[in-house]
């Protein structure tokens, strides 16, 4: 019966090389056995300084491999506890039974813990078959999910490699509650910001703050960062504690918990927001959590809203007009930095439901009770239409 050892993930590469024997060499594609992850778990340490991190451990056994061509990689499987995050490699839906399927290989039938399958399908006949990592090589002519050709088995030759050493890079974990308060508050002063060339996202932003908070900078480079961080923090009022982040997360992951797993997005998005901790890898899915929920939540308003008054959001005007409107609501969908300062895309509706937008560097007070604006375009997003203001003013 094989071993299993809990390694420091950082020390991984530094075991693999310290192995000394190799087992005898497959018959195909010449790969050795290889040792495979079949689990983690996770432990919280102290730097010099006494700041306190999470880090993750690997827990690794042997495995081998066998041979099946004519099969297409379709996509990756990260198995977590409470349930799995597919990674699509080509665009095509994966079913249902991988949703929350234990890490079987369904070609050599071992039924192990596996922190990553793989999903290849059969292009004559559709088939879908859920791999171990050894045996996908099988599947794709060699391909390996790292790209490597040759895999080793692990067993008394490893040294555990319980230490970190002070000087090793490591991944960090945040912890996914906590995170998303980061992500609700961020989205609280700036807007949602998708991650596009050249602007700072909200999962960067996020990210930077929470580390500002849990000590993940330093040195003279990593104050400096910090300094900066704090001062936008300081002059904007973050604070993820706050009644209003704490309120948006539990509303938002109440929302998320209810949703029928229609697509694979919202499958995603599920397993990775019940799980207590995750890595970097994971933080966009995390933070894209609020748009999500407040897209939906704005049109289940507009489709109450014109539930009751029997109406659809109209077109107002024609493009040129100078209008005035009465402002009912008002939220922020999203900014960017540039070089003239921060954009923000306001959006406005009047008390008959229509709904208006605004882009514009200055942000609306809460006083605002009517808006004078040129019609700049007639839009229509998702079925509803949109009237795009431009040069506006607000008046109480």
């Amino acid at each position: 019966m094989a071993k299993t050892y809990a390694i420091f993930e950082g020390n991984m590469e530094r075991l693999t090389k310290k192995i000394s024997r190799i087992q005898n060499k497959c018959r195909k594609y010449g790969c050795d056995f290889h040792f495979a992850e079949v689990g983690e778990e996770y432990r919280t340490m102290k730097d010099d300084l006494g700041q306190e991190y999470t880090v993750r451990y690997v827990l690794i056994e042997a495995e081998g491999v066998a041979e099946i061509n004519g099969w297409k990689f379709i996509a990756s499987v990260e198995h977590t506890p409470n349930g799995n995050i597919i990674r699509q490699a080509c665009g095509i839906e994966v079913p249902e039974r991988y949703y929350t399927g234990d890490p079987v290989c369904e070609h050599c039938h071992s039924n192990r813990v596996r922190k990553d399958t793989y999903i290849v399908m059969n292009e004559e006949t559709g088939e879908f078959k859920q791999v171990g990592r050894s045996c996908l090589a099988d599947y794709t002519h060699g391909m390996s999910a790292e790209g490597v050709a040759q895999y080793i088995s692990a067993f008394d030759e490893i040294i555990a490699g319980e230490y970190i050493d002070p000087g090793m890079r490591f991944t960090k974990y945040v912890q996914t509650e906590e995170y998303l308060r980061y992500v609700a508050e961020t989205i609280r002063h700036f807007g949602y910001v998708k991650r596009v060339d050249g602007q700072r996202s909200t999962t960067d932003r996020a990210t930077e703050y929470y580390g500002v908070d849990h000590g993940w900078m330093s040195g003279w480079w990593g104050h400096e960062i910090k300094k900066e961080h704090e001062m936008e923090m300081e002059a904007c009022g973050f604070d993820a504690e706050s009644k209003e982040a704490a309120e948006e997360t539990s509303n938002a992951l109440a929302w998320l918990a209810v949703q029928e797993e229609s697509n694979n997005y919202i499958h995603n998005l599920k397993t990775a927001c019940a799980n207590e901790y995750m890595s970097g890898r994971d933080l966009g899915i995390l933070a894209s959590l609020f748009p999500t929920y407040n897209r939906e939540l704005a049109y289940e308003n507009q489709r109450k809203q014109e539930a009751a008054r029997g109406k659809l959001s109209e077109h107002v005007g024609n493009v040129g007009d100078r209008i005035e409107i009465s402002v009912c609501s008002v939220k922020l969908v999203t900014s960017w930095e540039g070089a003239y300062g921060v954009t923000y895309v306001w959006q406005i509706t009047d008390p008959s439901g229509n709904v208006f937008t605004w882009k514009t560097g200055n942000s609306i007070p809460s006083s605002c009770g009517k808006i004078k604006g040129t019609v700049k375009e007639h839009k229509e997003f998702r079925g509803v239409k949109q009237t795009e203001l431009t040069r506006c003013k607000c008046a109480a």
